[in-house]
């Protein structure tokens, strides 16, 4: 069943470089802002009650040093993950797990993505998806590469609830990545999705 995806590309708060992407498949619609707290992020997704939450930025920890299996599956893939222990990515780390963990006390589904992986398996890069959505969605003009990215992450929610991701899996506790399947890349193409 189509209907509400929530993408947020997470910076630390306060910084007003978070974006958050909604993509209502049921309206062919798509709504982007750009927030700064955590406080934002929780208000906006209470208010939508969206049926999926993708965020970018790692919800896991490594059981030792800074990479996750997570990252090294992603890398064996041509994918770069940024580790999530390596300088101020262990803030933004930890920020993420925490908003993740208050968002499914919510009762939300939440999963993490990494759109520039997204846009990598789908062949695309931010300009192309750009095109690509404002053709088949309504929504306001796109003020960021934030703003792209969390709408990214929308989509790969919006994929995934139609059975076209993949999940890269890590250790036990240390969290999982979704990704597109690349099979998918022709039906996403062919506007079977929206």
């Amino acid at each position: 069943m189509r209907g509400i995806y929530v993408g947020i590309d997470l910076a630390l708060p306060n910084r007003k470089r978070t974006g958050l992407g909604l993509i209502n498949a049921n309206e062919r619609t798509y709504v982007v802002s750009t927030l700064s707290t955590k406080e934002e992020i929780i208000d906006v997704i209470l208010r939508q009650s969206p049926s999926l939450i993708c965020i970018d930025a790692p919800l896991g920890l490594p059981k030792r040093g800074i990479n996750r299996l997570v990252e090294i599956k992603a890398r064996k893939l041509g994918l770069k993950l940024i580790p999530p222990l390596l300088g101020p990515m262990r803030q933004l780390t930890m920020y993420g797990m925490q908003i993740a963990n208050e968002l499914r006390q919510h009762g939300f589904s939440v999963l993490e993505v990494h759109p520039t992986s997204t846009l990598k398996i789908l062949g695309m890069d931010r300009q192309d998806f750009v095109k690509f959505i404002t053709s088949r969605l309504r929504g306001p003009l796109i003020g960021n590469e934030h703003e792209v990215d969390a709408l990214v992450s929308a989509f790969t929610c919006l994929l995934h609830d139609n059975g076209c991701t993949e999940e890269l899996t890590g250790l036990e506790d240390e969290g999982s990545l979704i990704i597109p399947r690349s099979d998918c890349i022709t039906r996403v193409v062919s506007h079977e999705f929206i």
